[in-house]
């Protein structure tokens, strides 16, 4: 356990400082609004989140708050997430004065504390902590989200793909969330007419209380 800790620390600040120089780039450097890939995928995902009207959101992997700038939208409250300040620190410039609350952490170890969710999104982050040394804590991160979702609440899933292996590897994230009782309701693979990353999008969703 103690080892599981001193991985965590230790994989937590490398996956900071690296996300930290990444942004410090200059604004958009995953070219967010200007890639085709991007562009798709973060459509894709607005189309499955526009069907309802949500309560409270969390976006786990804001970067700079592009797409929490579209939830921001469809629902009365959002929580945002990331482990960069830099990118965080321009989604509150973006999103200033909406009803979004931009908070630095690390989903294997952050909590809501008690607070529960009609809608999370995770866009291209599971595989970022998906790493052996780690795999302890990245496991846990399954059942942790899913005890946030509210009765009925929905939990979409976009990650890019290149190849039938991480495809699977993709698949694997969604296959962990349906293990713990989630139902899968909608999936698509979402490609662009050049290159060959493609994004694996699913939309699950809990029982009905």
């Amino acid at each position: 356990m103690l080892l599981d800790s001193i991985l965590l620390w230790w994989h937590r600040g490398k996956t900071k400082s690296k996300m930290d120089r990444v942004f410090s780039r200059g604004e958009d450097p995953f070219s967010y609004s200007r890639c085709e890939y991007e562009l798709s995928r973060l459509a894709a995902m607005e189309k499955a989140a526009s069907q309802h009207r949500y309560g409270r959101a969390l976006e786990i992997g804001c970067a700079e708050g592009l797409f929490t700038e579209k939830l921001a939208g469809l629902a009365d409250a959002v929580t945002a997430l990331d482990i960069s300040p830099v990118a965080l620190e321009r989604g509150r410039r973006r999103l200033n004065g909406r009803p979004v609350q931009f908070i630095e952490g690390d989903i294997r170890e952050w909590s809501p504390a008690g607070q529960t969710y009609d809608l999370i999104v995770l866009g291209d982050v599971l595989y970022y902590i998906d790493k052996p040394l780690v795999r302890a804590s990245f496991e846990r991160v399954f059942p942790r989200i899913t005890s946030w979702l509210n009765p009925g609440g929905r939990l979409i899933l976009a990650h890019g793909f290149a190849g039938e292996r991480e495809g699977a590897h993709r698949r694997g994230f969604r296959e962990r969330f349906q293990n713990l009782g989630l139902e899968l309701t909608h999936e698509e693979i979402v490609a662009v007419s050049s290159g060959a990353v493609r994004c694996l999008l699913s939309v699950l969703e809990s029982a009905p209380s």
